[in-house]
């Protein structure tokens, strides 16, 4: 009798617990943040889901969740073409003083669109190794913004020397410009700051 109370207190408890921990991961991104947001873009990460155009409530520890790459999609993709995905943070070192953006997190070139429309782990040239969100303490929140880019056929992109030194202060635009990629047939973001600080 005794086990089976006390079995119920804990399937109560953790139920309790985990719609406390559910309803503070994601909300959605509004206003002007939310214009670069395309429909269908999706960027799922495995134990937190999809990320695209969510604001991340850092109530609890989730950026040890986004050390690990997401799957990238787009139902838009066209089988025949090779795409560029590009990860990149505005706001380095924050929004207010952004004086290291473009922080580049992710560049891949060479992606498969049958990769990108089913959702397969991206299997492209990796330009770049993906560097999860580590925003700094009291810089509030960061915005992550993903780029999606058809890749010209014979092209082969690369880092300048430069930038392969350093991940600050790259230029998305002009990286896109040295390699006529135009611009991005879709993209997306997400939102995240600190877990030391509150939500602000």
């Amino acid at each position: 009798m005794w086990k089976a109370l006390l079995l119920l207190c804990h399937l109560l408890v953790v139920g309790l617990f985990s719609d406390i921990h559910a309803s503070c991961d994601l909300q959605a991104i509004t206003g002007d943040d939310a214009e670069i947001c395309s429909n269908g873009f999706h960027v799922e990460y495995p134990n937190i889901g999809d990320m695209s155009c969510k604001r991340v409530t850092l109530c609890h520890n989730v950026t040890k969740d986004l050390k690990v790459a997401p799957v990238v999609t787009y139902p838009n993709a066209q089988e025949d073409k090779k795409y560029i995905l590009m990860m990149v943070d505005p706001d380095a070192p924050s929004r207010n003083n952004p004086i290291r953006r473009y922080w580049r997190h992710w560049l891949v070139a060479d992606i498969q669109g049958q990769d990108i429309l089913s959702g397969e782990i991206l299997k492209g040239k990796t330009i770049a190794e993906y560097n999860g969100p580590a925003p700094p303490a009291n810089t509030g929140y960061h915005r992550y913004e993903f780029r999606l880019y058809v890749q010209p056929p014979d092209s082969s992109p690369a880092l300048l020397a430069s930038e392969e030194k350093v991940r600050a202060n790259f230029d998305p635009d002009a990286f896109a410009s040295r390699f006529s990629l135009g611009k991005p047939v879709a993209q997306t973001q997400f939102m995240a700051q600190n877990l030391q600080q509150k939500d602000l």
